[in-house]
């Protein structure tokens, strides 16, 4: 009996053991086969070139809204433009075709030799270019924390159309239009709007209403299309996308009262 008993202990520990490999067999095995999902969860928003992950493994629903608007060729050549990717990590104010000037006002010259922009004053190289074989270059030409001067922890921010170096806001004004060539349409888009014109009503309203996207600290500095204090981005950048991008939006229509003709003493009001 004993023997017996003994046996079967064996045989079931032996069972055991099958499955343990068996479960520790298929979990290496998973690891093997799905090395995106790994990545995932190892942080590809802190340095997603590194892992290889591209943004629209995630995001595809966003990536095909962005390739199916009219402006995703524009910001697809700009995304691939590493003189204008340059600026943008510098803080650039100002741009001759020769030379950047950054947010300290520092002069960085064009080094053909080492096809490098080159600090005027300590000779340092810059030369800042997105990874546009993948989609993930145009996502990282308003996502990437670099390029804003940011140091969220994330590497991840927020940039919208009237950014102080995209198309500008009533304070800040691109004023480089030659960054990305004369068909580019790099303008003060957004100081534009904020003159007396038919469009002035509608950006002002929205750069006074608060978004959810923090602000943050440009190259130390507050970006002009910040709702005033209160630590978010402006929904300045609705007018924008109003006419550029095929977002849908839903809207639901009130029908106003119509005057009462059986009650003398109702309220007169329009049609």
């Amino acid at each position: 009996m004993i023997t017996h008993s003994n046996s079967l202990l064996i045989v079931r520990g032996d069972d055991m053991n099958k499955k343990i490999f068996l479960y520790l067999a298929l979990m290496a095995f998973s690891l093997y086969s799905i090395p995106n999902t790994v990545a995932l969860f190892a942080g590809q928003h802190s340095s997603y070139s590194g892992l290889g992950v591209p943004c629209d493994k995630c995001h595809s629903d966003v990536f095909s809204q962005l390739q199916a608007g009219a402006s995703y060729q524009k910001h697809r050549a700009a995304a691939a433009n590493s003189n204008y990717t340059t600026y943008l990590a510098l803080g650039g104010k100002a741009y001759s075709g020769s030379s950047i000037t950054d947010y300290n006002n520092t002069i960085w010259n064009w080094n053909s030799s080492s096809r490098a922009w080159q600090n005027q004053n300590t000779n340092e190289l810059k030369n800042v270019s997105l990874d546009t074989s993948v989609n993930s270059g145009i996502c990282m030409l308003c996502h990437n924390a670099t390029l804003t001067g940011s140091t969220a922890h994330t590497g991840i921010v927020v940039r919208v159309c009237d950014d102080d170096r995209c198309h500008g806001n009533r304070i800040n004004a691109s004023n480089s239009p030659g960054l990305l060539g004369s068909t580019s349409n790099i303008t003060a888009a957004g100081y534009n709007l904020s003159q007396p014109n038919v469009h002035q009503s509608f950006y002002l309203g929205a750069s006074n209403q608060s978004s959810g996207y923090a602000t943050g600290l440009s190259f130390g500095q507050v970006p002009g299309n910040a709702n005033g204090s209160s630590g978010f981005i402006s929904r300045g950048h609705w007018t924008c996308e109003g006419c550029h991008t095929g977002a849908a939006v839903n809207v639901t229509i009130i029908q106003a009262p119509v005057y009462n003709h059986s009650d003398p003493n109702a309220a007169k009001s329009r049609y």
